[in-house]
């Protein structure tokens, strides 16, 4: 009797196989691209540190903006506060507001995640080469602007 082998092209050939294995190539080649020794924060840190403007923003439009609950948002910038990347401050008008800001070594790490990311692509980009990219990112980004 013949042992049948099982090949990657034997499984389900569907999006969500197709967009897992992408995310875990985007997360290696972002890794391969940090600098030793910079600070390295998670995927939904860097991604928060992104969101938040210069002169900072209200927890409550930082959660609407990130698709996150209060109390999510709020432990994230917890443990982005205890590593000195963000501060929280009562707004002056209203004790109950808390307004988050990147401190300096916050925008440091928001330069290098960008920087990361901007490599990874172009790294995908010259894979892909640029019209297939450029469709992928097309289909992808609104796809996640119609998911809400």
């Amino acid at each position: 009797m013949d042992v049948v082998r099982s090949t990657d092209d034997d499984l389900p050939d569907h999006l969500f196989q197709w967009l897992e294995a992408t995310s875990r190539r985007l997360r290696q080649e972002v890794m391969e691209r940090a600098q030793p020794g910079q600070v390295l924060v998670r995927g939904s840190q860097g991604r928060l540190l992104q969101l938040i403007p210069p002169d900072g923003m209200r927890v409550t439009d930082l959660a609407e903006r990130a698709h996150m609950t209060k109390q999510a948002l709020g432990q994230l910038v917890d443990v982005l506060e205890r590593r000195g990347l963000v501060t929280s401050e009562k707004h002056p008008d209203d004790a109950r507001v808390r307004i988050v800001k990147r401190t300096p070594a916050g925008d440091r790490a928001c330069a290098e995640v960008r920087r990361v990311i901007a490599d990874a692509e172009a790294a995908l980009r010259r894979r892909l080469g640029p019209e297939r990219f450029d469709e992928m990112k097309s289909a992808l980004r609104d796809l996640g602007r119609e998911a809400g």
